[in-house]
């Protein structure tokens, strides 16, 4: 939450800080993550923003901005017509709000209200994301009763949309670490994948996220713009599924990986990626029945145009597992340290390419069966 200053005043606990020392990422992860109640409030200028939070759910928001009330909000999306809209504006009082007063017209069901406060809510919020500058302060009171429409979107999810909405390269770049040399590292927690959805290009990104590849690297092979895959890692890294791994850290891996590889024969290497290979299949066998040989066809078709040398003619019906011997008939031809190079890279490729089929066609549950097998699986390698 950068350096804010923390006072107490009659009105409880209050907290103040600036944006430009955190973001608004952060900031909410902090502190919806903690469970607090209170008044998050935002100013930029003349704008106020108010979010009021109950056990770190949010549960309602305002904004001073006349073009950003729940009139102009419903206007602007065509759910209400210009003579609804002056109509019940002038019928607005102490005590009667203007979406009472749209379903008392009948411009609205009672049910699409609640829909509708929700969707002016979020997007009070989430126009936040946006701000580079500006102030914060956090009142530790609670909210009044009447301003409770809790959200029913994750914590996660809203960090994942706002950060969507970011385009300010300065402040990626900021979250990122300011380092595109930088090396992102998976922390093993993937409860937060649970609780969003990210897109298939969003989850092809996660899937370069392997300890070795550097942010810049990432960013060459991922279908999205550099800017959008920046983004999508500092999302991840926000909500703790990624981490900037440390100076050096990169460079032990990778010894580690090479004395590992230099104590087992490239047979042996394989036929414990066969192993691995075996248990998904097994696995989702258990899920799909025959369906996984083609789900398998499909992963492996994903990375034959980039190792179309090393995969040709093999398949993974026989039980997950890459033919060893047709493997070593593809490079033989190759020196034996680039064989090893090729053929290790490939398998890990293809290893990555089941974890975002399995995500894509299976679901999140699914999915982390499989990392726990490949985990498992890279652990007895000697690969953290």
């Amino acid at each position: 939450m950068g350096s804010p200053e923390s006072e107490r005043e009659d009105e409880g606990l209050v907290v103040r800080g600036a944006i430009e020392e955190t973001s608004v990422p952060e900031l909410l992860r902090s502190i919806l993550g903690s469970g607090e109640t209170g008044v998050l409030t935002f100013r930029k200028g003349d704008v106020t923003k108010s979010v009021f939070l109950h056990m770190g759910r949010v549960v309602y928001a305002r904004s001073s901005d006349p073009d950003e009330r729940l009139g102009e909000d419903l206007l602007l999306r065509g759910r209400i017509s210009i003579r609804q809209y002056l109509e019940a504006s002038q019928l607005v009082a102490p005590g009667r709000r203007l979406g009472t007063i749209l379903v008392e017209l009948g411009a609205l069901e009672p049910e699409d209200l609640v829909a509708a406060v929700e969707h002016h809510v979020k997007e009070i919020l989430l126009d936040v994301f946006t701000w580079s500058t500006g102030e914060y302060e956090l009142a530790m009171t609670e909210p009044g009763t009447e301003d409770v429409v809790t959200l029913h979107v994750s914590t996660e999810s809203l960090i994942v949309e706002g950060i969507r909405r970011t385009r300010a390269w300065s402040r990626i770049y900021r979250g990122i670490g300011g380092d595109v040399e930088s090396v992102p590292v998976p922390t093993g927690n993937n409860d937060a994948l649970l609780r969003i959805e990210l897109t298939e290009e969003e989850q092809e990104v996660l899937t370069r996220v392997n300890g070795r590849a550097t942010i810049e690297e990432i960013c060459q092979v991922s279908y999205l713009s550099n800017l959008e895959t920046c983004r999508v890692l500092w999302a991840l890294m926000v909500l703790g599924v990624v981490r900037k791994g440390q100076p050096g850290e990169e460079v032990a891996r990778a010894e580690r990986m090479a004395q590992t590889e230099d104590e087992l024969d490239l047979e042996g290497v394989v036929e414990s990626f066969n192993q691995m290979l075996g248990r998904v299949h097994s696995f989702l066998r258990g899920r799909v029945g025959d369906e996984v040989d083609g789900f398998m066809d499909e992963v492996l078709s994903r990375i034959v145009g980039q190792y179309e040398s090393l995969f040709y003619g093999v398949d993974l019906r026989q039980y997950g597992r890459a033919d060893y011997d047709q493997l070593l008939a593809n490079v033989a031809d190759l020196p034996p340290a680039e064989r090893r190079r090729l053929m290790l890279a490939g398998l890990n490729e293809l290893v990555a390419s089941i974890q975002l089929g399995v995500r894509e066609h299976h679901g999140a549950q699914e999915e982390a069966v499989v990392s726990g097998i490949i985990k498992e699986a890279y652990r007895k390698l000697g690969v953290p």
